[in-house]
């Protein structure tokens, strides 16, 4: 996840199943497995990938590229699996977007695209120290390249065609998916919905466990019903959540709601190793990243089968979950108050909007109004706090 400003192995690949040279038999419904996403981040967050920048953000590509030939899926980029990212005054190259296809059954629907996507990138060694980036975000990678194994082998291939990328330069202001769109090798029209996950395998604050965050259904209502079918009997809990919330585009959602694109982000938020030497393969909660992983394959397999994908809405809708999810931060982050650090302003102003919230609730709506001063509480909580 790219820094906030304000708020909010190859062998041990190989080892995970992932890059076999021949795919192994379909079937039925295959889904993303604990034991080879946590292999993915322990590999990815590996000294041998050097935090993922310059040369590691090199093998990192190639590592993908080999994945995504051992799932036999088809390059990307105009017979390439790796689209360079090019400055465009000295035509230099920064990096790598890798990217692979898979196409759809449906002759009617194969010109239209999922996208399922992770950032690669992270914030390499500095001063001789290593920044792993097990959770920022070998977590994210880990659940794309599960994903793409459990569509590429499902029984059932998907109506519709699904696009699997793995971005660089996130970690330098969505650099690698502000190039793809401006060099998409399709016409973004015709992406129906852009999934991203960012940091999936902690907790907001090292206290909200449960939880995982999806922003984006704002401007396509119509996905929540996707969403908690999917989470439906998964040791998860969802918290929907508008994009606003964040003060600027925290991930590479942010070039495709520029565009319009109907989007989902999920992440389980910054905690205590955000951007330290410190986000190491152990501090993951693998159950709660296998969930998750779970999650958006049961939506990626609905967007990519349904007859219809919610359209973009350009008047955003916000629900009353949205209230239930920041009255239970609130809650998470009062109860641990001590170990936070919080001090007594910053719990009076957690204090006087639960209070609100719980009113809120209890009532059953939410004014514009009402929701402007949750928005505005939340920010300052996460500047405060994190």
């Amino acid at each position: 996840m790219v820094r906030r400003i304000g708020t909010i192995g190859f062998l041990g690949f190989l080892l995970a199943g992932l890059a076999a040279p021949t795919a192994p038999a379909r079937a039925e419904v295959p889904e993303p497995d604990e034991a080879r996403l946590k292999a993915e981040v322990f590999t990815l967050a590996s000294p041998e990938f050097r935090g993922r920048r310059g040369e590691g953000g090199r093998k990192a590509s190639e590592h993908l590229v080999e994945a995504f030939r051992g799932l036999k899926l088809e390059p990307l980029f105009d017979g390439a699996y790796t689209q360079p990212i090019v400055e465009g005054t000295t035509g230099e190259v920064l990096g790598r977007n890798v990217g692979a296809k898979l196409l759809g059954a449906d002759p009617a629907l194969r010109h239209e695209w999922i996208i399922v996507s992770a950032h690669f990138d992270h914030l390499g060694v500095r001063r001789g120290v290593l920044f792993p980036g097990a959770d920022d975000n070998a977590s994210g990678v880990a659940m794309m390249l599960e994903v793409a194994r459990s569509l590429a082998l499902s029984a059932e291939p998907p109506r519709r065609s699904v696009m699997f990328l793995g971005f660089d330069l996130e970690e330098v202001g969505l650099y690698g998916s502000r190039y793809f769109v401006e060099h998409a090798p399709v016409s973004l029209d015709r992406v129906r919905l852009f999934i991203t996950a960012d940091m999936i395998g902690r907790a907001l604050g090292g206290v909200c466990r449960s939880y995982v965050f999806v922003m984006g259904s704002e401007h396509a209502p119509g996905l929540r019903p996707w969403i908690a079918a999917a989470a439906e009997r998964r040791p998860v809990t969802v918290g929907i959540l508008g994009s606003d919330m964040l003060l600027l585009d925290r991930s590479d959602y942010g070039p495709f709601r520029a565009r319009k694109v109907p989007y989902l982000f999920f992440s389980t938020g910054e905690h205590p190793q955000y951007h330290t030497p410190g986000d190491t393969p152990e501090t993951l909660d693998y159950p709660k990243l296998a969930a998750i992983s779970r999650v958006i394959l049961g939506v990626v397999r609905r967007a990519a089968s349904a007859e219809s994908v919610p359209k973009w809405n350009p008047v955003p809708d916000h629900p009353l979950s949205e209230a239930v999810t920041v009255r239970d931060v609130f809650r998470a982050l009062l109860e641990h108050r001590d170990g936070l650090k919080i001090g007594s302003s910053q719990a009076f102003l957690l204090n006087n909007t639960l209070r609100k919230l719980e009113a809120i609730v209890a009532r059953g709506s939410i004014t514009p109004g009402e929701r402007a001063g949750m928005l505005n509480a939340a920010r300052l909580v996460m500047i405060a706090v994190f």
